[in-house]
């Protein structure tokens, strides 16, 4: 496994981890929100990339992540777990299909 993406200390003050682990195929995020609930918490992840939000008094903070390396996609094996303040995202990735490949 190795650091998918460096931290965004200043602008997301949240203690995050950031794992790809490529014999898997897999980018995993864990984010460290307590003690804010669930309901403060919002993931959405599109081809290329993953945006966490979280609602803070003071207003919502983001990071975005990218796939690395370079090159992949996120598939649709996708799962996002809230515990005890801890999130934690697991996203498959893959090569982009190739034009006019059917498979």
């Amino acid at each position: 496994m190795s650091p998918a993406s460096p931290p965004e200390t200043t602008s997301f003050p949240f203690p995050t981890q950031v794992v790809y682990d490529g014999t898997a195929d897999r980018l995993r995020v864990t984010v460290d929100v307590d003690p804010l609930p669930a309901d403060d918490v919002t993931v959405r992840a599109g081809a290329r990339r993953l945006r966490i939000a979280v609602d803070r008094d003071n207003g919502v903070v983001k990071r975005t992540i990218t796939p690395l390396p370079p090159g992949l996609v996120f598939g649709d094996d996708r799962e996002a777990v809230y515990n005890n303040g801890v999130l934690t995202v697991s996203l498959e990735t893959h090569a982009p299909p190739v034009a006019g490949d059917d498979r």
